[in-house]
């Protein structure tokens, strides 16, 4: 299948290799969805040029799953700080990627062995985030955040907490990127933006203990 024909194509991306197996093509637009569906900030943000980069990304990720794991990790975490400074918390590729490896086992399962690489450095982000903020504490950032902006935006209060672990792992316009939209006075009422503001702050005290810890 020629890269134009591809589903997964994305004319403005650099040119990359994409899967050509249906099976994957077709898992990848699954997760892709699955992804926009579980964190409605991406469509909410990045609208339709969203979903065609999180399509034309996913596939590219699919065929890292050809090359040993310590360079699927490389390029993985590459493209998720890079990502991050878009405003793009590591949480949200931490996502697509298990979504990917979901639909790909269930699709592919004689490549699961080949897929499981995909998890791995969705671990590799997961543990990242969680060496900051223990996942309890994580989760009591969504809910919080979720009750007093009354869940716009499903599950955005991770966003914050999110950033801030990218932050503390050397990731200096994690925080701002995402913030420049999500505590935009123009785009959302005050209490939004209130609680915006207090949820990071909160998610960096808690980030804060932890380093004393």
């Amino acid at each position: 299948m020629k890269s134009v024909d591809n589903p997964l194509f994305n004319s403005e991306t650099v040119d990359h290799p994409l899967p050509s197996d249906p099976r994957e093509i077709e898992a990848s637009l699954l997760a892709a969805r699955r992804c926009y569906d579980l964190h409605p900030y991406f469509y909410m943000r990045y609208g339709s040029r969203g979903s065609r980069f999180a399509r034309s990304d996913g596939g590219y990720l699919v065929t890292l799953v050809n090359l040993p794991q310590d360079e699927v990790d490389k390029q993985v975490l590459w493209l998720a700080a890079l990502l991050a400074g878009k405003g793009m918390p590591r949480w949200l590729m931490e996502a697509h990627l298990d979504c990917l490896y979901d639909a790909l086992s269930a699709a592919v399962p004689e490549r699961e062995d080949a897929y499981r690489k995909l998890q791995h450095a969705a671990n590799l982000l997961r543990e990242a985030r969680q060496r900051w903020i223990p996942q309890a504490d994580f989760d009591a950032l969504i809910v919080s955040f979720d009750s007093t902006a009354k869940g716009w935006i499903k599950r955005a209060g991770g966003l914050m907490g999110a950033a801030v672990c990218d932050e503390c792992c050397g990731l200096d316009m994690a925080v701002p990127s995402l913030m420049s939209w999500m505590g935009d006075a123009s785009r959302f009422p005050a209490r939004w933006c209130q609680s915006a503001n207090e949820t990071l702050e909160r998610a960096r005290a808690i980030a804060a203990q932890t380093k004393a810890g």
